[in-house]
């Protein structure tokens, strides 16, 4: 089994498209397809279902994909901390977060820039992806340290947190909607309203999810979506509805309408987060302390 192998399996098992997988990892798609073949040969089980129109993990492959990340986030740790022995000067911080225009009041692509300024020679890498599988990636190692939605999440204990900005949830509207005149608007009032959500597993479609079943009833999905941005498009083309943190409908513009929820009562606090049991690099530690101490002073 090659190192190679394992990397090319988790990149499909993360986009599960092979033409996706093989332009990430700068490979044709043939090429990808007999390296996946070759390592589901010498494994003596089939990785991937192939049957139907999308590719889809098997169980085997399930199991694997766990083992496949933690020896590749051991990897990583191993040749990174040889570097710092070596005494090289350059560095690879990998940090994850959810979309930036959910961040709220932080200002992510601006700590970026002041952290490069300060330290050219270390290669920043960012990985997009909702709170759930930011959690997951720490504890793989691989993401050093993330940016996510501390409200609502159950917590590995190693994970630890620094929470830096809270904000409420609150509901958007179409201009031109019925409720548009409303101030205030009960989630039990919804039942029938079409909604637009993130992808699942995203808090606040949990929390709206368990508020509304609390409630008596599930909400009906009209749109579900990776994006931050294609929610608010989708809800000014009088798409849906959508729950959203405060900050991201107060910046839709006039083409929305904000409305507070009478019985959903939710702070969403983004926090800093990485893991207690992870080896950091030194690019990852002075990330880190550098973030803390200009998020403190936000």
């Amino acid at each position: 089994m090659e190192l190679r192998q394992i990397r090319y399996f988790v990149t499909l098992a993360q986009r599960l498209h092979f033409g996706r997988a093989a332009e990430e990892l700068f490979i044709t798609q043939p090429a990808l397809s007999q390296q996946i073949r070759s390592l589901e040969q010498e494994l003596g089980v089939e990785l991937f279902d192939r049957s139907g129109r999308r590719v889809r993990l098997t169980a085997a492959g399930e199991a694997f994909l766990g083992w496949a990340e933690r020896i590749l986030g051991e990897v990583e740790s191993a040749q990174t901390e040889m570097q710092e022995f070596a005494g090289l000067l350059r560095g690879r911080v990998v940090i994850g977060t959810i979309p930036v225009q959910a961040l709220g009041g932080i200002n992510l692509p601006g700590l970026l820039a002041e952290f490069h300024a300060l330290h050219p020679g270390i290669e920043i890498v960012l990985r997009e992806d909702i709170t759930e599988e930011l959690v997951k990636r720490l504890g793989s190692g691989q993401v050093d340290l993330a940016l996510a939605v501390q409200t609502g999440i159950d917590l590995p204990p190693e994970v630890v947190t620094k929470p830096l900005f809270t904000e409420d949830l609150i509901m958007m509207v179409p201009a031109h909607h019925t409720l548009a005149t409303r101030r205030q608007v009960r989630l039990a009032e919804l039942e029938h309203e079409p909604f637009v959500f993130r992808k699942r597993g995203s808090v606040n479609r949990k929390l709206v999810m368990r508020a509304s079943a609390a409630g008596g009833f599930s909400p009906r999905v009209a749109f579900e979506t990776d994006e931050v941005s294609t929610v608010q498009a989708l809800v000014t083309q009088g798409m849906g509805i959508a729950v959203v943190p405060r900050s991201i409908a107060e910046g839709a513009g006039a083409s929305v309408v904000v409305l507070e929820l009478a019985d959903l009562s939710v702070d969403r606090t983004i926090s800093l987060m990485w893991s207690a049991d992870r080896y950091r690099p030194i690019a990852a530690r002075e990330f880190l302390a550098f973030a803390q101490e200009r998020l403190d002073s936000t």
